[in-house]
């Protein structure tokens, strides 16, 4: 309430609201709102091109459509092309090189988890609103980005600094292996000091100094196969189904209650016969109630703070697994993901500095989010590189990766200052 409140002082008495800023951050905040509805209008034209990310000539057009806009301010453009046997778009690197201040990386990503053939395709304004594939994420992280910038070069104060945008063409899906498709940020990191995420924001208050991993796994279990009627027999055991059971019980009695710590079974087989496709995450299964299960497998995900913990975890489940009902067997497999991005000093000290901008605007202190309300992303994978990263630097909205994706629209304006005068305090320490 008290944010809401300065807020709307900030809207009738405007002095109030730059009363904290220098006469170039009066300029780059007035530059922003002038803006603003020029911005919406270039995300409308983002939005309602198809991106999704398996769509390589639609991520391209959004690319396309950014990439003359970057080259205005001065940036050196470059599409980073990935194997063709990904199946994935490009990387749109945009670069400007200097001295002054901190070296920026500024990571979005141009793709949607919307398909070519999805009903949600279009860009639609209701009242304070807007709604449409990607609006939010992140084509509205996109806008908020390069918006920032030209309020910056309106103000003249990109000269001479050095700032990397990366926009990623499969942040929603992944070429795979990362090692190879995110060879463009590692390289943009390999020479940045900072990295600031635009992925949509959880709220208007908060940002997020840490983002958990994931990490797959998948379990196997073995029974011996009888009449139902020798169930827990000694020559017969418990079965396949009941040590499957066990041990995802005992995964969720042990460990539900670590910090930041999500595991979940996203797939359950189980028969006397069962087959499972893992590329395509589906299966088949035989069995008859009359039938001990011989056969039974799992498999989901791992999410974690920390690769400590992520270590921590994977092994107390291995130790779970051990422990077998009679007469059964059973395995576990874990494969990495996305890395996680631990909360650090560093990251705290810059969500300090991001807080303070948002406070000399007059829209409130920003707080930092838990780790548990954001899933994975692109920094995860360089965030160890960089002295600090921060994530949800995007504007508002409810209801990404579903066709109920909305913006709120004045956070865009928000946002967007909220950005530049970030970027312009790291660049112009003095």
């Amino acid at each position: 309430m008290k944010q809401i409140i300065v807020f709307f002082l900030a809207m009738l008495f405007p002095f109030m609201a730059i009363s904290a800023l220098t006469p170039v951050e009066q300029t780059i905040s007035s530059h922003i709102s002038q803006q603003k509805k020029e911005e919406l209008l270039l995300l409308e034209k983002l939005v309602n091109i198809n991106s999704g990310t398996t769509n390589i000539a639609g991520v391209t057009k959004v690319g396309e459509l950014l990439k003359p806009a970057f080259e205005a301010l001065g940036f050196k453009t470059e599409w980073k092309m990935e194997p063709v046997t990904m199946h994935r778009a490009g990387t749109l690197v945009a670069k400007r090189e200097g001295t002054s201040g901190k070296r920026l990386l500024l990571i979005g990503h141009l793709d949607t988890v919307f398909s070519k053939d999805d009903p949600f395709q279009t860009f639609k304004i209701n009242g304070m609103k807007a709604t449409g594939p990607g609006v939010m994420d992140d084509k509205g992280g996109d806008v908020v980005i390069l918006y920032a910038l030209k309020g910056l070069f309106a103000a003249n104060a990109l000269d001479n600094t050095s700032i990397t945008v990366v926009l990623t063409g499969d942040e929603e899906d992944s070429g795979k292996p990362t090692a190879i498709s995110r060879i463009p940020l590692f390289e943009a990191a390999s020479t940045s000091d900072i990295a600031l995420d635009f992925e949509c924001a959880n709220s208007m208050d908060t940002a997020s100094i840490a983002r958990r991993g994931i990490s797959g796994w998948e379990l196997k279990v073995e029974g011996k196969t009888a009449h139902s009627s020798d169930i827990f027999e000694p020559s017969f055991g418990d079965g396949a189904g009941f040590e499957l059971a066990r041990i995802l019980n005992r995964m969720r009695e042990e460990l539900y209650k670590e910090p930041y710590l999500s595991f979940n079974p996203g797939l359950l087989l189980g028969g006397t016969n069962i087959h499972y496709e893992k590329a395509e995450s589906k299966g088949s299964a035989f069995g008859k109630s009359n039938v001990i299960i011989s056969e039974a497998m799992a498999s989901g995900d791992l999410r974690y703070v920390s690769n400590e913990q992520k270590i921590s975890i994977q092994d107390k489940i291995k130790a779970i697994v051990k422990q077998h009902l009679p007469k059964t067997d059973a395995s576990i497999t874990f494969w990495d993901g996305i890395p996680p991005m631990p909360p650090t000093k560093a990251n705290e000290e810059l969500l300090k500095q991001y807080s303070k901008v948002s406070e000399d605007l007059g829209t409130g202190p920003i707080v930092p989010l838990s780790p548990k309300a954001r899933g994975a992303g692109d920094i995860s994978h360089i965030a160890s590189q960089v002295e600090a990263n921060l994530v949800g630097l995007g504007p508002f909205g409810t209801g990404a990766h579903s066709s109920e994706e909305t913006l709120d629209i004045p956070s865009l304006e928000i946002q967007t200052k909220r950005a530049a005068l970030l970027i312009y305090r790291l660049t112009h320490p003095d």
